[in-house]
């Protein structure tokens, strides 16, 4: 954990460092700043943080929540009332319930099928709108929110991207995606 420096940018650390689950691959914060999450790659969980609102040091919610196998990342919803994690090995985004606290609890379904190697989800700033960078599948799968915060596949599913996809994007306007394309050395 970092603080920056208002006037250059410049990080300066905190001096706390938290226990994560094993192999954590990436984190969000909430949109209300009050809460982080890890994706934890190597024992499929998340863990979850409330932020202290004066130095950003970051305390544990408690146990880790299971996700499926191998989450690579985890994106919250523009509300701050969802959460969502691409698990790479399983297939599958997990999806949960935000508490006031910052608890996970996972949604019914818990789960939704995603294509082959999903390694990064992103929902457009209106959150009606989810995306999934699928490496193995070389595409896109492309999900509408429901205002309960579940997802359902779009008429089509998929849309195809370069070779391996590896992270999606959706601009300030909701208006464009953008996919960076490992394999292949390019964006769409």
């Amino acid at each position: 954990a970092y603080t920056i420096n208002a006037s250059t940018g410049a990080l300066a650390n905190i001096g706390a460092q938290v226990a994560t689950g094993s192999g954590p691959f990436s984190v969000a914060v909430d949109p209300s700043g009050k809460f982080v999450y890890a994706a934890n790659f190597d024992s499929s969980d998340i863990s979850a943080y409330s932020i202290n609102q004066t130095t950003g040091a970051l305390t544990s919610l408690g146990a880790a929540v299971a996700a499926g196998a191998g989450p690579r990342s985890v994106t919250v919803d523009p509300t701050g009332q969802y959460a969502y994690v691409a698990n790479f090995t399983s297939n599958n985004i997990s999806q949960y319930s935000i508490g006031a606290n910052g608890s996970l609890t996972p949604m019914a379904p818990a789960t939704v099928a995603a294509g082959t190697n999903p390694e990064s989800v992103v929902i457009d700033p209106s959150g009606r709108y989810a995306y999934v960078a699928n490496y193995g599948g070389n595409n896109v799968s492309q999900y509408t929110i429901s205002p309960t915060g579940s997802r359902t596949s779009m008429g089509t599913a998929t849309v195809a991207a370069g070779t391996a996809p590896y992270t999606v994007t959706v601009d300030p306007s909701g208006r464009y995606a953008y996919v960076t394309n490992i394999g292949s050395d390019n964006s769409v």
